[in-house]
Formats: structure tokens, sequence, C-alpha cells
């Protein structure tokens, strides 16, 4: 772990992925988070989801990407008495995060006054489906459903031939919304710093989507697009064989693989024709500039695809690997996690359970100090550390025994 959050506690009442995201990484850089889930009925949803859970795995994937590096209760927050314990925790916090919609935050009493008036330097934090204003303020929100279709980036993959858009790849919402959160609540920390003065730090899966989604909606303004034009520059894409830019596509190779051009700039192309072997593009004139090849796209992507085609992605990495321009193989994540550039600089890091046994993940974004983040700690059970949490509250092994007989921790 990194030591730029050091000192700096964390509570979080917060569960699936968005929220727990952000405190994950403020974990990995070094604060020490304590996540609170429910003492009944095995603590966070995510835990056992059955649509993302798959038999056999030690731990689910979607629970461990958001909460790695932490500490875990279980708590009551129904009760008078869970929830006086929550406050104790408050009163020596930094940073309190949720997603607790409005009306539960309300009955459980942990609104931003209730708990400034416990700690005024505290930084209260919350994700929200859709933001705390407007008509869908109140609507549970979920990543693909909120982040991916209602922002546009679904719509902008609709194929021209109608049928439907590709699915999501992996939480995009959830853990970007988390990234963006934590980078949000160590601003806030920072400005606290300087000046005492706490903080409500507010983000939406929403808000998330239409960032990533900004080029797009640039557009549709800027052209003051119809809201259903289909075929504008912001509506669902051609397909792969007459995409305009012949250089910015993807195509397969003889093993049934695919790998992805972005040769953004024209003085690239050259050096792709020579190292295709087709210098004789270099005079064609249907392709010797960009105009043309977009006049000539569907000839060009036909050649393209006849070449890709006769070789494997392995020779193709061989053949391509001091190309001028930008180019990519479309890895698999068995592939990524056996990548010596995503190893070697620790993109792709190990987590170790607590009887050594491992698996590998993505790294939290951005490195400190020139090194990669360093050893990292498994999702904590559910309530595997309430007694230690506990204690250092003051609790003596009688009374947090008499809790758990009440239901209270877990």
């Amino acid at each position: 772990m990194y030591d730029v959050m050091e000192g700096v506690r964390v509570v979080e009442v917060a569960e699936h992925t968005f929220v727990p995201a952000a405190s994950m990484i403020l974990a990995d850089w070094g604060a020490d988070v304590i996540k609170v889930e429910r003492a009944a009925h095995g603590g966070d949803a995510s835990r056992s989801m059955r649509v993302i859970q798959r038999p056999g795995l030690r731990s689910n994937p979607f629970f461990e990407a958001a909460n790695r590096n932490k500490r875990g209760i279980g708590l009551d927050l129904t009760s008078e008495d869970g929830r006086a314990i929550l406050h104790s925790m408050i009163g020596e916090a930094d940073v309190f995060i949720t997603n607790m919609r409005e009306d539960a935050r309300a009955k459980l009493g942990i609104e931003p006054d209730d708990l400034f008036a416990l700690n005024p330097r505290l930084i209260y934090a919350s994700g929200t489906g859709y933001g705390k204003q407007g008509p869908l303020a109140s609507r549970r929100g979920f990543d693909y459903p909120t982040s991916w279709c209602r922002s546009g980036s679904a719509f902008v993959q609709t194929p021209a031939d109608g049928s439907p858009p590709p699915s999501q790849p992996g939480s995009v919402g959830d853990l970007t919304g988390g990234a963006t959160l934590a980078g949000a609540i160590a601003a806030a920390l920072f400005r606290r710093e300087r000046t005492g003065k706490g903080a409500v730090v507010d983000h939406a899966l929403y808000m998330m989507g239409t960032y990533i989604m900004s080029q797009a909606l640039i557009n549709a303004s800027l052209t003051q697009q119809a809201p259903a034009e289909a075929q504008s520059a912001a509506g669902p894409r051609r397909g792969r064989e007459d995409a305009p830019d012949p250089a910015n596509n993807i195509y397969r190779t003889s093993d049934g693989r695919w790998l992805v051009l972005c040769l953004l700039y024209d003085a690239w192309w050259p050096d792709l024709a020579q190292k295709l072997r087709r210098d004789d593009w270099l005079t064609d004139p249907r392709y010797f500039s960009p105009e043309a090849r977009a006049e000539n796209n569907v000839a060009l992507i036909a050649e393209l695809d006849a070449i890709f085609a006769g070789r494997t992605l392995a020779e193709w990495e061989d053949q391509l690997e001091a190309l001028e321009g930008v180019w990519s193989p479309l890895k698999s994540p068995a592939e990524v996690i056996e990548d010596e550039q995503a190893l070697v600089n620790g993109f792709v890091t190990p987590v170790t359970f607590p009887d050594g046994g491992s698996y590998l993940t993505g790294a939290a974004p951005a490195q400190f100090d020139g090194r990669p983040v360093g050893e990292l700690r498994a999702s904590p059970t559910h309530g595997q550390h309430t007694d230690e949490v506990m204690a250092e509250l003051g609790l003596t092994p009688e009374q947090i025994a008499a809790l758990r007989a009440r239901g209270i921790v877990a």
C-alpha cells in the first residue's frame, strides 16, 4: 500500500461497487477504511448476488473489485445501540462515505447535518444513481442502466443494421465513478488541511456516464442534433466493413483474433503501408491521402482484411512491434494477467488472502513515488474485524459478546 493517506480514517456505509470502490482506492493509498455492513443477512448484498456469483470461486469478483484492504464489521444501524456505535466511530473519522438513499439516511440519522454535529471537520461523501435533484433523485441506480445506457454510451454503439448494442465491458461507471469520487474526497481533505473546514462531496453514476460521453454530448450540442437523429456523428456506429477511416478500425487475423489500428495522424500512414509491404498504396490515387482513403474506404478495408487474415495475431505482434502509429491486439483477461507490460509496471498486481492464497487484479489508478502499490489484502469476510474495531472504541470482550448475542454486531 501507499502512505499518502496514512492516518486518514474512513467509515463506509455502502454496498455494491460504485461507492465502495472509492473507499477501496483510499485504502490502497494508505487510509484505514472500516466497512460497516448489515449485521444480519450476510452483510453487503454484492457478496452473494446470484447474477454475478460463479460456482467454485473463492470470493465474488465483483465484491473483491471494490472491497480489498478494508477492515469489516457487522453493525445493526436500525437499532439505537448500533447507531450509537457508528456515532462513536464518526467522532474519530476523517471521511464518511455512503450510497444509501436519502430516505434511508434520514431514517438512520446519518444525513450530513447529523454527522457534522458529531464531527464538523468530517468529509461526508455520497454516491447516488441520478443525483440529488430532479424527478429521478429517489430512483435506484445501477452501473449499466444508469451510467451506460442513459448517458448515450449504449446508443452510440448500436449497430447500423439495427441489431442490439454490445454488452457493457465491465463495471465502467462503477469503477471510474469510484476512482473519481476518491479523487474528490482527496481534494476535500486537502482543503480541510488548509482551512479546517469539512465538506459534502456528491457524485452520481449518471454524472460519471455523462462525463465519459463528453465528446459526443459536445458534438450533439454544437451540431444542434435532433434527439432521435440516428445517423449523426454521435449516433449509432457504421459497420466495421464501411468504417469511415480504414486506418482506425479493427481487423481479424488468421487464428480468429482481432487487432485494432488507431492511426490518428496521416503521417503514420506511410509506415503502416511499408510494414504491410504495400508501398504501392503511397502512390495509389485511391489511398495516398486521408480524403482518398475515406472516399474508397470499403475497398481499402477489404484489402486490409485480406492482409491481416494472412497471419496469426502472434505473427502480427512481431511484425508491427515497431509500427510508428498506435495499434493493439485485443487481449483477453487471461492474457492481460500474464502481460509483461502490465506486470512489470504493477498495473496488474497480486492481492493476498489471509491463508497466503492470492489472485491478480487491476491496481487502483495512479502511482506514487515511482513505485507500484505493493502488498494488498483481500476483502474482509463479514464481520471479520468487529471485535478489533469494538475494542478500539473501548468495549470489553464481555460487552462485545453481549452486543453480538443481541444481534447488534456480527
